[in-house]
């Protein structure tokens, strides 16, 4: 790979940055059509270049997701519902589900860790 693709690659990875950002500042409204006319591009394009850095809008969507709880859970008393909702979950257990998958714990368990 010449310095074309490195540079490519960088921006990508910028591009990856943006994604998350935007997701973040909209994580329960954000549809794929309004995240492409931010970022002026198709949603193909957008796919494929996603693809091309091994990521994904719904891989980046979750972790902003996840992430926002567990920033609410570690900084806030609010309940794990709200939180819940907050992050763009439909429903508690699904928000549970997901967290437990990926950090190897509950809300519930992540919370106990914290202590006052």
């Amino acid at each position: 790979m010449g310095h074309t693709g490195i540079a490519a690659m960088r921006g990508e990875t910028r591009l990856s940055h943006q994604v998350h950002d935007i997701i973040c500042n909209n994580l329960s409204t954000i549809a794929v059509d309004t995240l492409c006319a931010q970022l002026a591009m198709s949603e193909s394009t957008l796919r494929r270049k996603l693809k091309e850095e091994g990521s994904s809008v719904r891989e980046i969507k979750n972790r902003a997701r996840l992430g926002m709880g567990l920033h609410l859970l570690q900084t806030t008393r609010d309940s794990i519902s709200a939180i819940s909702d907050r992050c763009g979950y439909q429903s508690q257990s699904r928000f549970t589900q997901r967290f437990k998958d990926h950090f190897g714990l509950t809300p519930t368990e992540l919370r106990k860790t914290i202590g006052d």
